[in-house]
């Protein structure tokens, strides 16, 4: 039985499709699903940026996308909380979170990376899996299309 159930999104195709397997989860289980993005750190490009400022409007892109998801879930029926983490390693502030609100579950969408790409860059899923006080569901774009109508 799960009651919340953590799905981290970046945005991406890849965390789309996963948002989708936890929202099934959640109305199967009647369960709380919790939206969360790991807050960027925008580097100025231009001169006269800020990074301050570049932050205020990151955050404020981030906050768009994930009440945008929440709206969604709502209208479909799911209870929705949304939290925007503080900057740091993407796998380490989720495992933060997920102790935090004792989560049930984490729905966490896979790039698929392998080999030299999957070294260099590391694999938040992967670490999750690892070390998560909870079970972790991992979901791929492929089985998500094949199995959700």
């Amino acid at each position: 039985m799960f009651f919340k159930i953590v799905v981290p999104l970046d945005g991406s195709i890849y965390s789309e499709a996963a948002l989708k397997s936890a929202s099934f989860m959640a109305r199967a289980f009647n369960a709380e699903l919790k939206l969360v993005t790991v807050e960027e750190v925008p580097l100025p490009i231009y001169p006269g940026e800020t990074a301050s400022q570049l932050l205020v409007e990151t955050r404020g892109d981030e906050e768009h996308y994930l009440e945008a998801r929440a709206h969604e879930l709502r209208e479909e029926g799911c209870c929705v909380s949304t939290k925007i983490l503080p900057p740091g390693s993407p796998a380490q502030r989720i495992l933060e979170e997920v102790a935090q609100e004792r989560a049930d579950l984490i729905v966490i969408g896979s790039h698929g990376r392998s080999g030299i790409t999957r070294l260099l860059l590391g694999s938040v899923a992967e670490r999750l899996a690892r070390e998560s006080p909870c079970p972790v569901m991992i979901s791929r774009l492929q089985d998500v299309a094949a199995t959700v109508v």
